[in-house]
C-alpha cells in the first residue's frame, strides 16, 4: 500500500479554501472521496476530521475522530497522527504537522479494515491550513479518492553513465524523469483511479567479477551521485529505488550504508540475490547466487526502525528472483508490518516463461506487492503496457531495463 497519488507531495503549496460542513460540490470521480476539515482553537491547538462523499452526493457531516487534537507545542515537521476512522470497507487516520512558519500541512493514510499496514501519506493538493487563521472556522482540504488502491510504480532501473546496465544510464537524471513519466502516463491510462507513480531504480551497489581491495566484489556508489538523484526524484515527484547487487558483502550492512537517504519518505530499497555468491566461493556473476529469509528479515527489521524513528510511511523492500534458490526459504520471510515486501520477477525472455515466473514467485507470499521487470533490448518481445494491464492481476511495480 505504497503513496495513492504521491507525485502530490511535490506541487506548490495552495491555501484551504471555505467549505461549510455538508456542502455540495461538482460530481467527483466514480468512488467516494475524502477529505480532512480542521480549525484552529483559542488555545493554538488545530482540531481535525474527515468528511466523505458519495458519487453525486454531497459532503458528509463532520467525522471526528477520538485523537484529532493537534497540540499548540506540536515539534515543527514532525507527522503525528488521529486515532483511526472505518470509511468504506477500510480504516482512515489523518496526519498532520506543524512548519516552522507555522502552517499546519494534513494528509491521509489508509489501510485494509483491520490489518496491513498504513499507506503512505495521501496529500490532498490543497492541504496548507494557513498561519495566523483566527479560531473556529472550519476549512477544508481537497479530496481523495477512496478504493483505488495503492498506484501502481513504473520504474527505470540502471546505473549512471552506463547504458548496458539499463535505461536509467541513458541520461541525466532530468531526461529519465521525463521519460519515465512518459512511460507512467500510458499505464495512468489504462488503470481507472489507482493512479501511477514514475520511479527511478538505482544500482548503487555494483558487483564486479575480480576481487576489490575490501574484499566485497562490489564497487558503491559514491553518496554524492546517490543525492543527486534523491534531489531529482524530490523535484519531479518521483520514488527511488536504492538497489544493491550485494557480491561478497551482507544485505544489511549494505542497506546501513544508505541511511541518511532511506530517512526521506520517498525513498526505497532493492536487494539482487543473483550475485550474492559469498556462500558458493565464486566471484558473482560465474553462478547465481542467493538470499536467505533471515537476511531479509534483518533489513526489514532495520527499515521498520527508521520508519518509526521518523514517523514514515511503509518502506518497500524489493527482492528480486528468478530462480527458485535465489530467495529458497521464503517461508522463512516475517511480516512486517513498517515494510512491504515486492518480490520482483526478474528474468528475461518470452512472455510465458516471464509470466510463469510471476505467477510463481511475486503473486505468492510472502511478496505484498508484485513486481515484475521488463527488458526494453531482451525481452522478444517486450510486452506492452496494455499485455501487463490486462493481466489477472497486473503488477504493483513495473521496471524497465
Amino acid at each position: 500500500m505504497a503513496a495513492a497519488a504521491a507525485a502530490l507531495a511535490f506541487v506548490a503549496a495552495q491555501p484551504w479554501g471555505p467549505a461549510p460542513a455538508g456542502a455540495q460540490e461538482a460530481p467527483g470521480q466514480e468512488m467516494r472521496e475524502v477529505r480532512v476539515a480542521a480549525q484552529a482553537l483559542d488555545d493554538g491547538r488545530v482540531e481535525v476530521a474527515l468528511q466523505e462523499r458519495a458519487p453525486g452526493a454531497g459532503w458528509s457531516e463532520r467525522i471526528l475522530p477520538a485523537r484529532r487534537f493537534l497540540p499548540a507545542g506540536a515539534e515543527p515537521g514532525r507527522w503525528l497522527w488521529t486515532s483511526t476512522v472505518t470509511l468504506a470497507g477500510g480504516e482512515w487516520r489523518i496526519t498532520a504537522r506543524r512548519h516552522a512558519d507555522e502552517r499546519v500541512e494534513v494528509a491521509l493514510q489508509a489501510r485494509s479494515a483491520g490489518a496491513g499496514a498504513w499507506s503512505d501519506r495521501l496529500l490532498p493538493e490543497r492541504r496548507y491550513l494557513p498561519a495566523g487563521l483566527g479560531p473556529g472556522r472550519w476549512l477544508s482540504s481537497s479530496a481523495v479518492t477512496i478504493g483505488s488502491g495503492a498506484p501502481q510504480v513504473v520504474s527505470f532501473y540502471g546505473h549512471p553513465g552506463v547504458r548496458e546496465m539499463g535505461v536509467l544510464g541513458h541520461g541525466t537524471p532530468a531526461e529519465v524523469a521525463a521519460r519515465v513519466a512518459a512511460w507512467a502516463e500510458r499505464y495512468d491510462g489504462l488503470n481507472g483511479a489507482r493512479g501511477v507513480v514514475p520511479a527511478y531504480h538505482l544500482i548503487v551497489g555494483v558487483a564486479q567479477n575480480w576481487e576489490t581491495p575490501d574484499g566485497i566484489w562490489l564497487l558503491r556508489l559514491p553518496d554524492e551521485r546517490i543525492a543527486a538523484y534523491v534531489e531529482a526524484a524530490r523535484e519531479h515527484g518521483l520514488l527511488l529505488f536504492l538497489d544493491t547487487q550485494i557480491g561478497w558483502s551482507d544485505p544489511l550492512a549494505e542497506v546501513r550504508l544508505l541511511e541518511p537517504f532511506l530517512r526521506e519518505p520517498f525513498v526505497h530499497v532493492a536487494l539482487d540475490p543473483e550475485f550474492a555468491t559469498r556462500h558458493l566461493g565464486v566471484a558473482p556473476g560465474a553462478a547465481v547466487g542467493s538470499i536467505t529469509g533471515a537476511q531479509v528479515n534483518e533489513v526489514q527489521g532495520y527499515l521498520a526502525g527508521i520508519v518509526r524513528e521518523e514517523s514514515l510511511p511503509p518502506k518497500i523492500l524489493m527482492v528480486h528472483q528468478f530462480a527458485e534458490w535465489m530467495l529458497g526459504d521464503r517461508d522463512a520471510i516475517e511480516d512486517q508490518a513498517a515494510v512491504e515486501l515486492a518480490v520482483d520477477m526478474d528474468g528475461f525472455g518470452g512472455a510465458p516463461f516471464k509470466l510463469h515466473g510471476y505467477e510463481r514467485w511475486a503473486l505468492t507470499a510472502p511478496s505484498e506487492r508484485p513486481a515484475l521487470k521488463l527488458f526494453f533490448e531482451h525481452d522478444l518481445p517486450v510486452m506492452t503496457p496494455e499485455e501487463v494491464q490486462g493481466l489477472d492481476r497486473p503488477p504493483d511495480i513495473v521496471i524497465y531495463q
